[in-house]
């Protein structure tokens, strides 16, 4: 990460650095998608065990991404002080919506806690 990307991370907003992370994930672009990250993040509800630190998002979210059917779509958020984001998402795979609700931790302008319950 550069120095200039380093700055615009900590300058943005939770709500901003949860809408990046979104359209990254709607790109599909892997590499952006994990920069919205912290370096230690910690992501539940997306597998049986939590996914913890870069490279194990960018391995657990790797060929996620690289299905051109999936996409996400955020129904209404919620910003809890500064940096606590409640997210009701849609998340669509080939058609098929399932209801999610996303709390997002932001420090510094990156996610360093992702929580998703499923419904």
């Amino acid at each position: 990460m550069t120095e200039h990307s380093a700055r615009s991370a900590v300058d943005r907003s939770a709500l901003d650095t949860v809408q990046a992370q979104l359209d990254a994930f709607n790109a599909h672009d892997l590499e952006a998608f994990v920069a919205t990250y912290a370096a230690d993040a910690v992501i539940t509800g997306v597998a049986p065990e939590p996914v913890v630190g870069a490279a194990a998002i960018r391995e657990f979210y790797e060929p996620r991404l690289q299905n051109p059917q999936l996409s996400c779509v955020i129904e209404t958020s919620v910003l809890f002080g500064s940096r606590w984001v409640v997210a009701q998402e849609q998340v669509i795979n080939a058609g098929v919506a399932t209801e999610t609700i996303a709390t997002f931790d932001v420090v510094d302008g990156l996610i360093a806690r992702a929580s998703m319950l499923k419904a």
